[in-house]
């Protein structure tokens, strides 16, 4: 089959995300497989399947995972914790049933905000939550998991990708 002029457009094997570098910058990886082993039971982890390292052009970045049991995301500084950084996010959240698209599969908590202005979003039904550059967000907790929920997070603007602590009392 002759290879497409396009297919350096095409994204085929989704990057796992490594976690924060010493210097704070995000790494990202492929993985031997693509089918990752899970380390537990609650989520597939997240995967970088669209960014500017694969497709030099693009000025944006795509994430996604799904969530299969009740867990906890971004408490503690070793999986980032809440931070805040120079570009913003949008998390998007749906469940998998087609014939009731706003059905989630589970309770969502998402904090967003710090000090003060700190707040806690709950949503229990299909959403996407936009955080501006610089406001300061997580954790996310997922309870309640009765179906996987797929977790997507965009962010429209590519940037230097250093992340900010935010301090959680």
């Amino acid at each position: 089959m002759m290879k497409s002029r396009y297919e350096k457009y095409v994204t085929r094997k989704a990057e796992v995300i490594l976690g924060p570098g010493p210097d704070g910058a995000i790494k990202f990886g492929i993985p031997k497989t693509y089918k990752l082993p899970l380390t537990d039971k609650t989520t597939t982890g997240p995967r970088l399947i669209f960014s500017n390292d694969n497709v030099k052009e693009a000025t944006s970045k795509i994430e996604y995972g799904w969530v299969i049991g009740d867990m906890t995301l971004l408490t503690s500084d070793k999986d980032y914790g809440a931070h805040k950084h120079d570009y913003p996010e949008i998390f998007i959240f749906f469940g998998n049933d087609p014939y009731d698209t706003s059905y989630l599969g589970g309770d969502g908590e998402f904090w967003l905000g710090e000090g003060n202005s700190l707040e806690k979003i709950k949503f229990d039904e299909s959403c996407s939550i936009y955080v501006p550059a610089g406001l300061g967000h997580f954790p996310l907790f997922f309870r309640n998991v009765k179906s996987p929920i797929m977790m997507g997070v965009v962010v429209p603007e590519v940037g230097d990708f250093k992340l900010t602590p935010v301090p959680r009392s």
